[in-house]
């Protein structure tokens, strides 16, 4: 707050308000829609976490469009995300969070318990070795050489990380450190909860928005087994 002052602020909550009443008013069929990898991609809508407010809205309709075109692999994902907007039958793993069928257990401590077609994760990776006491930038990318092993020959590893809210992260994402083989990004329009895929670099140096906690860009990121 004492970075904007309280005038930004009140008027940032004010349009967060204006915002999230006209989102709850609005029919889920008329969600906007965003261009990525050449497919124009409705957004999703759900009063979960007020999709229309944040990168929800892209993150969630790419991860399942995903999930669709995986319809007899075997799926994990990491973070108990996806169970708040759909009912999934694949395993979940998430260290902190309680639900059925999710299994609270570190990410870098997954046992080898098969291989995987797909592994997604919907902004989660970026909490780990981050949100934790004693942080460990370098935890991440033990995280990710983990989740390599599980995947099957052919098989996807998929994320989404909010641009700005790990900023050593995003280094290692932009200096290729992490073996994705292929990053791409959105960018939201500040005004309005409107996507649009740029390049890479045209979110390098964008803020995460803790105040709202909402990001202003969002790294695709993708390794093949």
């Amino acid at each position: 707050m004492g970075e904007r002052g309280a005038l930004a602020v009140g008027r940032s909550c004010l349009s967060w308000g204006a915002r999230y009443l006209a989102g709850r008013a609005t029919p889920s069929r008329r969600a906007p829609s965003f261009h990525f990898d050449g497919e124009r991609i409705a957004c999703f809508h759900h009063p979960y976490h007020y999709t229309w407010m944040n990168e929800r809205a892209v993150e969630i309709a790419l991860a399942l469009r995903l999930l669709e075109r995986t319809p007899r692999g075997r799926v994990l994902e990491v973070g108990n995300v996806l169970g708040h907007y759909r009912n999934v039958a694949h395993p979940v793993v998430d260290k902190y969070e309680r639900a059925p069928g999710v299994l609270n257990v570190d990410v870098v401590d997954l046992p080898p318990d098969g291989l995987y077609d797909l592994i997604l994760s919907v902004s989660t990776l970026e909490h780990v070795g981050f949100d934790e006491e004693p942080r460990d930038p370098a935890k991440v990318g033990r995280a990710i050489e983990v989740l390599r092993e599980l995947l099957a020959p052919g098989g996807l590893l998929w994320a989404t990380l909010p641009a700005g809210y790990n900023p050593e992260l995003d280094r290692q994402v932009h200096a290729c450190e992490l073996g994705f083989t292929k990053v791409r990004a959105l960018r939201r329009e500040r005004a309005a909860n409107r996507w649009r895929e740029v390049a890479l670099g045209d979110v390098r140096e964008l803020p995460y928005d803790r105040l709202l906690f909402t990001a202003h860009g969002l790294l695709v990121c993708e390794l093949r087994g």
